[in-house]
């Protein structure tokens, strides 16, 4: 039987240094895993991500992040618009969640602009990585 109990990782990867992007998953991994909540990171499969020669390689890694969404019960997003990358991959990936009824928790900058997607789709929207991993706990509970 498939665990479905876990927190995603969503966030930016293009454009990133491959230790930048692991380190707030690191972290929210870390705080979370003392509660007892286990995390699914995409970054797992970096090597996947960054080889976008092959057409099947690139379909591959959308259906296994894909899989990995189905497989959670929240996604914790990283959408700060100070950070590298442009986030279409991420925004997919919050839509798709949407479909799937998942509970989305979106890390973002004070300052950032409220794009109306975004805010339609986050269940709660949090300003630093503490609060957002509090919230989650909540919903494991």
């Amino acid at each position: 039987m498939i665990k479905k109990n876990y927190v995603y990782l969503c966030g930016g990867m293009e454009g990133y240094k491959e230790d930048e992007m692991m380190q707030w998953r690191a972290k929210a991994t870390n705080i979370l895993s003392k509660d007892g909540i286990s995390t699914l990171d995409p970054t797992r499969r970096w090597k996947n991500h960054n080889d976008y020669e092959k057409r099947n390689n690139i379909n591959r890694v959308v259906k296994m992040d894909l899989q990995d969404i189905s497989n959670s019960t929240v996604l914790l997003c990283d959408m700060r618009e100070d950070q590298p990358g442009k986030r279409w991959g991420s925004m997919a990936e919050i839509a798709h969640a949407h479909t799937k009824n998942k509970i989305i928790i979106v890390w973002r900058g004070r300052k950032d602009e409220l794009h109306p997607f975004l805010e339609f789709y986050a269940t709660e929207v949090h300003y630093s990585l503490e609060k957002c991993c509090i919230a989650i706990k909540d919903y494991f509970n």
